[in-house]
């Protein structure tokens, strides 16, 4: 199903900078539309099918975007001539440097060819020679489709090639100044803000834009395992024993949990996601030994880490933050346990019957477990599922599990998008994605006969920003960052 699009879209940093005013703006009542798309588009075209009408309310409804890792915009524009820590040079491999590359390698791209696709020392053309064979491959992915996707809006261009990657560098590199992440985020993928967890700071980032990039308190540091030199440096606190590290918890949740959005803990790369509740008087001996560099047994580790978690899990709630879990797919390429992952969904049900007043958002739907989260999702009243990352993943298992799980669970325990990209040029590529997808189960869902038409306005503008405004407490973060 091919996507319509404004000229304004479509011409987005077409030269430097170049919107045009046409651009899709952010609707300051997105709800007011949806309450009104369907019908309005029949009576103003009723020869018109359903497909086309659902489309055009899909694209006009904005996303809460509840998952990214983006870069601050402050170290982009650092870092737009030659790139900076972790991040390429602002070129057509940008696009190429985050999830693509997992693609590029599995179907035979060299670390070495690979480092040159996003290093300084080769020119654009260079690149693309080394890149060109490997894309050609896997250019069918969801990861792949996604990167045209944000050429197509960002640059007019249908895909990347030998005879535009240097106009198409150009053009990126000239349009990152002041206003970049307003004008990709809110113009471009129609986003109304988005949560990020950042990866470069430990915990929490002082952000220079908290109405447009609400922050995640990293978990990670505080438990899993603890940190405990960055995060009691950052404290001011000295760490003897275990309530000298409840002391550090504490302040990390005081000091960021009223501007904080959610908490993030991605522990599933590392571990089984079975945290047991262990006191704090089993804990901490163990802890204290730890402290004093003694050496711990994987189980007296596996006991510190499930005491935190459940620690960080109760100031969550004290703090009203809900609670972000990675589950199932890994990022990378040739490391990914499918066994652990398996036992994700499983392992997580004893901590939310643990913790009856946190709300769990489970991220990335377990894929390719995706069943287990809906029925998480329909069995648990605090299990909530976020399709982040999910759309590129597996586009059509995506589509899938839209359908189903609205089919089978509550409509108000899910979250359609988020990006989960360190570069913000991918943002609307992966909107593009998800959009599609949504229409496509939507009309289905109306099609088959399992939704009315005329429910679908309200049911599109739930699960694409309705929830995650009921989920988390945007205004209450805005209002204590500017307070």
């Amino acid at each position: 199903m091919r996507r319509g699009n404004s000229k304004g879209r479509r011409t987005f940093l077409k030269g430097a900078l170049a919107l045009g005013t046409a651009g899709i703006a952010v609707h300051g009542s997105a709800a007011e539309e949806a309450g009104q798309g369907v019908s309005r588009c029949k009576s103003k075209e009723g020869d018109v099918s359903l497909g086309p009408r659902i489309r055009e309310l899909v694209e006009k409804t904005p996303f809460v975007d509840t998952h990214e890792h983006l870069w601050e915009e402050s170290a982009r524009l650092e870092g737009r001539a030659g790139g900076g820590k972790d991040m390429p040079p602002s070129d057509f491999g940008m696009l190429m440097c985050h999830y693509t590359d997992s693609d590029l390698k599995v179907a035979g791209m060299s670390d070495e060819d690979y480092k040159k696709l996003v290093g300084n020392e080769l020119s654009p053309r260079d690149k693309w020679r080394i890149v060109e064979p490997f894309y050609a491959r896997c250019r069918n992915t969801g990861y792949q489709r996604c990167v045209r996707e944000s050429v197509r809006l960002l640059f007019g261009e249908d895909d990347i090639r030998a005879d535009n990657c240097e106009a198409i560098s150009t053009r990126l590199a000239d349009a990152v100044q002041p206003g970049y992440y307003h004008r990709v985020l809110k113009e471009a993928a129609n986003v109304e803000y988005v949560q990020v967890n950042n990866l470069e700071t430990p915990i929490f980032m002082e952000t220079s834009q908290p109405d447009l990039l609400a922050q995640d308190i990293s978990t990670i540091p505080l438990c899993t395992p603890p940190d405990i030199k960055s995060v009691s440096e950052r404290a001011k606190c000295e760490v003897k024993n275990l309530d000298d590290w409840h002391r550090a918890i504490d302040w990390c949740f005081a000091t960021y949990g009223p501007r904080a959005i959610a908490t993030k803990n991605q522990a599933a790369y590392q571990r089984r996601l079975d945290y047991e509740r262990v006191s704090a008087d089993d804990a901490s001996p163990v802890f204290k030994r730890m402290v004093n560099g003694g050496k711990l047994t994987p189980a007296e580790n596996k006991a510190i880490q499930d005491h935190l978690f459940h620690y960080c899990v109760d100031k969550a709630v004290e703090y009203h933050l809900p609670v972000k879990l990675h589950t199932g797919y890994y990022a990378g390429s040739n490391s990914m346990p499918i066994e652990r992952l398996r036992q994700n969904a499983g392992d997580l049900c004893p901590v939310c019957l643990a913790h009856p007043n946190a709300k769990f958002v489970l991220m990335h739907i377990d894929y390719p477990y995706q069943d287990e989260v809906i029925a998480m999702a329909k069995q648990y009243s605090n299990v909530y599922a976020d399709m982040c990352w999910a759309w590129i993943i597996n586009p059509m298992a995506s589509v899938r599990f839209l359908k189903e799980f609205l089919m089978a669970a509550p409509a108000c325990k899910l979250l359609t998008f988020g990006g989960d990209y360190r570069p913000v040029e991918l943002v609307p590529g992966h909107a593009a994605v998800a959009r599609q997808g949504i229409t496509q189960a939507i009309t289905e869902l109306v099609e088959e006969g399992w939704l009315a038409e005329d429910e679908a306005p309200a049911m599109i503008d739930r699960i694409m920003r309705g929830n995650a405004h009921e989920i988390f407490e945007y205004d209450r973060a805005l209002k204590n960052w500017k307070a």
